[in-house]
């Protein structure tokens, strides 16, 4: 008689979570932070959200940008929708949506 657990795990394509758009909004003491896969740059002053996330920005929000190779940085916000944002300064430069990009507001 053997004492060992069985160590097999099924998981169906719903555990699989490569296929879908990994997006999360929460709420910490800076205010809100949304972390995704579907944000994406349009220069010269536009992010984008494919899981609209970005309502929780308010316009005048003052918000960071991390992980994006090319915007990283700290904007103003002028315009906010579920799935885009107007930005100043207008330094926004193109990229498309893939690694994980974090979004906070500061204020």
């Amino acid at each position: 008689m053997s004492t060992r657990k069985s160590q097999r795990v099924d998981r169906g394509a719903a555990g699989n979570s490569s296929r879908r758009s990994q997006g999360m909004i929460s709420r910490d003491k800076g205010g809100a932070t949304v972390v995704s896969t579907g944000i994406s740059f349009t220069g010269p002053a536009t992010i984008a959200d494919t899981g609209n996330g970005l309502a929780a920005m308010d316009v005048n929000a003052r918000i960071e940008v991390r992980g994006s190779a090319r915007n990283s940085r700290v904007f103003d916000v002028v315009t906010s929708a579920a799935d885009t944002l107007t930005v100043r300064p207008a330094l926004i430069t193109n990229e498309v949506a893939g690694p994980s990009i974090t979004i906070t507001r500061l204020d």
